[in-house]
């Protein structure tokens, strides 16, 4: 990586290993699966779950917290059972 694709990104990556539940489907075809967030910015995550999603598709994420936070998002690159996630609302600072 050059230092200047490194610099290129809209907010700075906070390296980490969360659990989270990965909510994917709608109605009665919800299902949650257990995974892991192992990088998180501003605007989405990387994320480690055995499911088979491609880009494009809708998620939501449930970080196990205290504070049940759960956001939606949308996938947008996948190699292996490693997927990068854009959040629809940025978080918060």
């Amino acid at each position: 990586m050059t230092p200047s694709s490194i610099n290129a990104r809209r907010w700075r990556r906070y390296h980490l290993n969360l659990p989270v539940h990965v909510i994917v489907g709608q109605g009665s075809q919800r299902m949650a699966v257990s995974g892991r967030g192992t990088e998180l910015s501003r605007g989405g995550m990387a994320l480690h779950a055995y499911l088979s999603l491609q880009p494009g598709d809708p998620i939501e994420v449930d970080f196990q917290t205290p504070s049940k936070l759960q956001i939606a998002g949308i996938i947008r690159n996948r190699i292996g059972y490693r997927f990068g996630m854009e959040f629809l609302t940025p978080l918060l600072s």
